[in-house]
């Protein structure tokens, strides 16, 4: 059962613990001390420093800690501003404009204006990877004046602000594009100290001395420590080896007893994937009621309790909890009602049930997979399990291969969600499976001004979990903890992520 776009379950508070350009504190709140240092514990090592190449997942806090980004992302998945200032779609929402940051500089001196971002974007839009994909909606870029830049757009992309806000945003120095993969040149707060620095264990970074985005940052050192154990990162955080990260819940009495301060964030969904919805590889998918059956006859709460301690929350629902797709009440859709599954069988031609094959892997989770064959075979659907080579995972999912799969995933922002797992060309609808109903509500998202778009968005989720596209059982918990007497962090209850702006100086 793969996790999706690369997030580590225990880690997963660390895995974009950085993903912010904005941080509080300024001189003021430095004057106690010489130098302010933070040091963060981070879930796998950068894979590349050059934001062309599309690095996520854990790479996104290195990568934003050195680079800004076009647009800034707010905790509920809205953007402000960064680089741009301000932004308009025309009418017909296929043509943006732009207005750049006037006194903006690079690291290495260089100036950062419209030119170099155009330059950033179509080498962004040339580059195979991540990026190119996350941009693949841009027609064409130019920078109509020195501040000013306009975007033309295939179609409408509601997504493509939030993208701005991430890697396919961030903006590197047009002279430094042949030597990005190792040496970033930003115009972030921080440069990377590559003295100071040991590949693929630490990173140390120094304040951006030609930074000059309004918001300031409290800590004058930063450094990063890739972990990629959990248990690794437990012992850093309880051994005060670094001021913060993310821990396994189950050290959370070990973490309260050393003092620790520590908080619980909402991560992964897990459940189940039902991508054949039209039945070409099995039939009683097909079926709306078999579907239903399927969500009655998983108990989510037990299996909660089993696969991960009760630590989570139950949902029947694929958005993320505080975005605008979010409706709570949905969440109670599908209690586990195993004797409701049987009859719904039956009423869809299936009284006798009928056979599954499903794919299983031994690398993450293992014991979920016999709880899920028994828990279907009591409704009449009997499971039989294909192994999965853990190498092939991604591969055999998303290309048809199964019918269903047992699946993690990190929910993001709605409308990257809805296009990757249910428009018909979604790289997580590997049928490609389009629905008249979805379709219309896509269309009209993607034209509707922002305050429309969270009504439309909540008949779009309200929908699918009533046609019970997916069997989701909940969303995993994460521990995010930290020196109590050196950081403090300011984060929503629902946020998935803790930018590098949420992590304050104490005293």
């Amino acid at each position: 059962m793969p996790r999706s776009r690369g997030t580590a379950l225990a880690a997963a508070a660390v895995a974009l613990a950085v993903a912010g350009t904005a941080c509080s504190g300024g001189a003021a709140e430095r004057a106690a001390t010489a130098e302010r240092m933070l040091t963060l514990a981070v879930a796998a090592d950068v894979s590349s420093w050059d934001p062309a190449v599309g690095a996520g997942g854990n790479s996104l806090g290195y990568l934003q800690a050195v680079y800004s980004s076009l647009t800034t992302l707010n905790a509920d998945f809205s953007v402000s501003p960064g680089v741009a200032t301000t932004w308009a779609y025309d009418q017909p929402k296929t043509t943006l404009t732009m207005t750049i940051r006037d006194g903006l500089t690079f690291s290495d001196g260089t100036p950062l204006d419209a030119a170099a971002v155009k330059a950033n974007l179509d080498r962004g839009l040339s580059t195979p990877g991540a990026t190119q994909s996350a941009l693949a909606g841009i027609a064409s870029v130019e920078a109509t004046g020195p501040a000013e830049l306009m975007v033309k757009l295939k179609k409408p992309d509601p997504g493509l602000l939030y993208q701005l806000s991430m890697v396919p945003g961030m903006i590197a120095s047009p002279k430094a594009f042949a030597t990005l993969k190792t040496n970033p040149v930003g115009s972030g707060p921080y440069v990377l100290d590559l003295n100071a620095s040991t590949r693929g264990t630490s990173y140390t970074f120094t304040r951006n001395p030609k930074y000059s985005l309004p918001a300031t940052f409290g800590f004058d050192k930063l450094v990063m420590k890739a972990l990629p154990d959990t248990n690794a990162m437990a012992n850093a955080a309880l051994s005060g080896q670094v001021d913060a990260g993310g821990v396994p819940m189950a050290s959370l009495p070990q973490v309260q007893g050393a003092g620790l301060e520590h908080r619980k964030m909402p991560g992964l969904i897990m459940g189940m994937w039902i991508v054949d919805r039209a039945g070409k590889l099995a039939p009683p998918l097909a079926k709306l009621k078999v579907r239903q059956a399927v969500n009655h006859g998983l108990d989510a709460e037990g299996i909660l309790k089993a696969v991960d301690k009760g630590n989570g929350d139950r949902r029947t629902q694929m958005f993320a909890a505080g975005t605008p797709a979010y409706v709570a009440a949905l969440n109670s859709r599908y209690p586990y009602d195993p004797a409701k599954a049987k009859r719904l069988l039956a009423e869809a031609g299936y009284p006798d049930g009928f056979e599954l094959t499903l794919p299983s892997e031994n690398t993450y989770v293992p014991a979920l997979y016999p709880i899920v064959a028994q828990q279907l075979g009591q409704i009449g659907i009997k499971v039989k399990y294909k192994p999965v080579s853990s190498n092939l995972i991604t591969q055999q999912y998303l290309a048809g291969t199964y019918p269903a799969f047992m699946y993690t995933y990190t929910a993001t922002e709605n409308w990257l969600d809805a296009s990757l797992f249910l428009a018909k060309g979604g790289v997580f609808n590997p049928f490609h499976v389009e629905d008249p109903v979805v379709a219309k509500l896509m269309d009209r998202i993607a034209v509707a001004e922002e305050a429309e778009r969270g009504k439309l968005f909540q008949e779009l989720n309200t929908y699918v979990v009533e046609q019970a596209w997916f069997a989701p059982l909940y969303a995993a918990t994460n521990l995010m903890v930290w020196k109590k007497d050196k950081v403090r962090i300011d984060a929503a209850a629902d946020q998935i992520f803790v930018f590098l702006r949420d992590y304050h100086p104490v005293g």
